[in-house]
């Protein structure tokens, strides 16, 4: 599909577009990773740890062979935060509010917004469209439909040892070198800037509506699906944790956050 010289183009069809390109990209995921795995099984076996693991002797098996019971793979989807922000910001300047071309858009946002025009359309991606991690239903949707799509396209494939290709999205700290290979986004964030942390957190200073409104944001995604697991990152002030009241305040936040069931998340 040409995405560009494209006057017909629908906020539909770029969705799918974007379904295309994940799916197509797992699959380049797959194939690198099967040939390291094959790699490391043919080259590289590792029989004193795999004597240390279940079912490993009792097959006969290296770990690297699938002589273990358990033999995932596991793969993260990072970005998510940036994607469904980006997306919503587009289809309001682009399609709704028809203020800019799709193409005027992306000549903005290949020149990194220095355009004459770049800094004040920057402006507007940022401050006039809802962001991820405000528990608004618009762009937190966008998240969830993404994401689910992206773990159901992992779940397809299996690895060399027999074992299944589970999802995950955390970054530890990767969201800054990732960031630093992708170009300016609609999300108004400039080429090279760090992407969102931890995995499932919104981008950085756009939650705007506290830390529960961030609950409620992550607790419309299916973390079910994430069977590799999430991270989510919540910061605050040292004032706002302290004495036994602040600690009161911690296990009141993580009692809410609880039936969101997310795999991991810090503070």
């Amino acid at each position: 599909m040409k995405m560009r010289g494209n006057d017909t183009l629908t906020y539909e069809a770029l969705l799918a577009h974007i379904r295309a390109k994940i799916s197509h990209y797992i699959t380049l995921m797959v194939e690198g990773s099967n040939i390291c795995d094959i790699g490391h099984r043919d080259w590289a076996p590792v029989p004193l740890l795999s004597s240390f693991i279940s079912d490993c002797l009792e097959k006969g098996r290296d770990i690297t062979d699938g002589g273990a019971r358990y033999n995932f793979s596991g793969v993260q989807g990072i970005g998510i935060a940036n994607l469904s922000d980006s997306l919503h910001a587009l289809n309001g300047l682009v399609f709704d509010q028809q203020r800019l071309s799709f193409d005027a858009l992306l000549s903005i946002l290949k020149n990194n917004f220095a355009t004459p025009e770049g800094e004040k359309i920057r402006a507007r991606l940022i401050n006039r469209f809802e962001k991820y991690g405000n528990d608004i239903d618009n762009v937190d949707n966008i998240s969830a439909e993404l994401l689910r799509y992206y773990c159901k396209e992992v779940e397809k494939y299996q690895n060399p040892r027999g074992g299944q290709f589970t999802p995950g999205s955390y970054t530890v700290s990767a969201h800054v070198p990732l960031g630093a290979v992708v170009g300016a986004t609609p999300d108004g964030r400039f080429a090279g800037e760090q992407l969102a942390d931890g995995g499932l957190s919104p981008m950085l200073g756009q939650d705007m509506q506290g830390p529960t409104a961030v609950l409620k944001s992550v607790s419309k995604l299916d973390n079910t699906l994430l069977s590799n697991g999430t991270l989510l990152n919540v910061k605050f002030t040292p004032a706002t944790l302290e004495g036994e009241a602040g600690l009161r305040k911690l296990a009141d936040f993580l009692r809410a956050f609880y039936p969101a069931q997310t795999a991991a998340h810090p503070v």
